[in-house]
C-alpha cells in the first residue's frame, strides 16, 4: 500500500468562507501535504504523519488512528486555531464516497500528537482528511487540509458503489425528511443550494447550532476526492476566512438552510451535509453533476 507521497504540495483555493482542495489524481495515492496558494497564502506547507499502525484495520472494530502535523521544516506543528469550536476536524470517507464520518481527535499538547477512534463499517480503501487552521504565519486564518489513504479489511470483498447523480430531490433519514434544491451547476461559477428539513412531515424551525453553524457541508469529488467545505448561515467578515465566519443570531433556524460554494471543475460531487436538531446530529447526502 502506498501510504503517502512525501512533501507533495496541494493547491488550495479559498472562496470567501469556503475552500477547495485539489488532491492527487493518481489512483490509490493520497497526498499528505497542503499549502494554500493565493494572494494572501500561508507561507508554509504541511505534512501528515500517521504514527499508529494502520496496516491491519478490520471493519466493525474500533481503531485508534494517531497522527501529527509537520511543517515544511520537518518540525512537529502544535499551534492550531480553534475553528468551528475545534482545533482539528477529521473527515473519513471510503473512496467510492460511502461511509462518511466527521470526527474530532484528542490532542496531546506536549507531543503534538492527535488521536481519534474510528470504526470503519466496511472493507475498502478509505481516505482520511485532517482539517485545521494554523495559528502562526497565517493572519487571514486560512485552512489547511491534508490527507492519506488507509486500507480496511479484505480488499477482495470491496465492492465499489457506482456514483450517480441523484434525481429525487427528497430523501429520508430516520424521522427526518430533507428536500434538496440544487440548481444547474457550472464549474467556476458561484451558486447557492439549500436543504428544507422536516421531521415526521413537519417543518423544523428550531435547528441547533452544530459546531457554531446551522449546517456543515463537506463536498467530495468522485474519483479524485477533491475536497470542498462550506457552512450554512455564515456571514463571512473577511474574504480569507474559512472556519472563522460568524453566524447571524437573528437568522431563521430552519426549516431551510442555505449554502454557497464554487466548483473549480466539472464532474460528479457528493454533498455530505450535517445538521443538529434536539441534540441529534443528522447526516444527509446528495450527488450532483457539475457541468
Amino acid at each position: 500500500m502506498k501510504k503517502y507521497i512525501p512533501y507533495l504540495l496541494i493547491i488550495a483555493v479559498v472562496f470567501g468562507g469556503i475552500y477547495y482542495l485539489s488532491t492527487s489524481k493518481k489512483e490509490n495515492t493520497a497526498p499528505e501535504s497542503s499549502k494554500p496558494m493565493m494572494e494572501d497564502a500561508i507561507d508554509r506547507s504541511y505534512k501528515l504523519e500517521v504514527t499508529s499502525n494502520v496496516s491491519s484495520i478490520k471493519p466493525g472494530q474500533k481503531t485508534t488512528i494517531a497522527f501529527r502535523i509537520k511543517n515544511d521544516k520537518g518540525e512537529i506543528f502544535k499551534n492550531f486555531e480553534v475553528a468551528h469550536e475545534k482545533i482539528m476536524h477529521f473527515i473519513v470517507v471510503r473512496k467510492d464516497l460511502q461511509d462518511f464520518q466527521h470526527l474530532h481527535p484528542d490532542f496531546n499538547e506536549s507531543t503534538g500528537e492527535f488521536s481519534v477512534d474510528v470504526t470503519f463499517p466496511n472493507d475498502g480503501l478509505h481516505r482520511i482528511f485532517p482539517d485545521f487552521t494554523p495559528g502562526e504565519d497565517n493572519p487571514q486564518k486560512l485552512p489547511v487540509t491534508v490527507s492519506s489513504d488507509v486500507e480496511v479489511g479484505d480488499q477482495t470483498k470491496y465492492k465499489t458503489q457506482l456514483v450517480v447523480a441523484d434525481k429525487e430531490m427528497k430523501k429520508t433519514y430516520g424521522d427526518y425528511q430533507v428536500t434538496f434544491t440544487v440548481p444547474d451547476v457550472k464549474a467556476q461559477e458561484e451558486f447557492t443550494y439549500n436543504l428544507l428539513i422536516e421531521k415526521n412531515g413537519q417543518p423544523v424551525s428550531d435547528l441547533d447550532k452544530y459546531l457554531g453553524a446551522l449546517g456543515h457541508s463537506v463536498i467530495i469529488k468522485e474519483g479524485t476526492l477533491d475536497f470542498i467545505h462550506t457552512h450554512a448561515g455564515e456571514t463571512v467578515t473577511n474574504q480569507a476566512i474559512h472556519h472563522g465566519g460568524t453566524v447571524d443570531d437573528t437568522e431563521k433556524k430552519g426549516p431551510k438552510i442555505d449554502f454557497t460554494t464554487t466548483f473549480p471543475e466539472s464532474g460528479l460531487y457528493k454533498i455530505f451535509t450535517q445538521f443538529q436538531h434536539q441534540g441529534k446530529i443528522v447526516t444527509s447526502d446528495y450527488i450532483i453533476q457539475v457541468k
